[in-house]
């Protein structure tokens, strides 16, 4: 039987660091997103697809992700996978937030 790559028993990892890291404000906000998305929001992302799609990243995506980015991923692949956007609308506000941002 194949190991899901979050299943990391017996695998020698090391110790896991404790250390406290102030969580950015844009992870707090996919925190609201994940719950707007979900069961008790709008219905277009359950926890078990959610799940399944970090799962589905691959083992080196996986593993270079961190938690709210992996979230993030899981939810953006979700969204592409069900048609409720595309990656050429995702691609094209990202660049629209950039030039934005960089007053262009």
């Amino acid at each position: 039987m194949k190991k899901s790559v979050n299943d990391i028993g017996g695998e020698n990892w090391g110790p896991v660091p404790l250390d406290q890291r102030e969580t950015p404000d844009w992870a707090k906000l996919s925190t609201a997103l994940r719950g707007a998305l979900g069961d008790k929001g709008a219905g277009l992302v359950s926890l078990h697809e959610g799940r399944r799609a970090r799962e589905d990243l691959g083992y080196d995506r996986y593993h270079a992700l961190g938690y709210f980015e992996m979230g993030m991923q899981a939810i953006h692949d979700i969204l592409v996978q069900k048609g409720v956007v595309t990656e050429q609308e995702v691609r094209d506000r990202i660049a629209a937030l950039k030039s934005a941002r960089n007053g262009g």
